[in-house]
């Protein structure tokens, strides 16, 4: 459990916890598109976690989604702003120039 409360601020192994791990091991693989999935349907069971938005972006950019990564990152920032956050989105951005 404490691995979940690292990665995605889980406050329990949940389904949606499940779901965005596998999407984790699907992006390391490179398998974007079922990764992105998983993700999708983390952020339907639990539409409030920060993380889960920006394991998202991470994927949408290797798909070359540029708008909806950010997009993601913009909603991770609006339900919890944090100077991280905000680096992050700065990495995110010298990544696409």
């Amino acid at each position: 459990m404490e691995f979940f409360k690292k990665l995605f601020g889980a406050k329990q192994e949940t389904n949606a916890a499940k779901l965005a791990l596998d999407g984790e091991v699907l992006r390391i693989k490179g398998e974007f598109k079922k990764a992105l999935n998983n993700f999708n349907k983390a952020i339907d069971s639990e539409p409030d976690n920060d993380m889960f938005y920006y394991s998202r972006s991470s994927v949408k950019l290797a798909l070359k989604d540029i708008k909806g990564a950010l997009s993601d990152i913009e909603k991770a920032i609006s339900l919890k702003p944090s100077v991280n956050a905000y680096k992050n989105l700065k990495e995110k951005l010298q990544g696409i120039q």
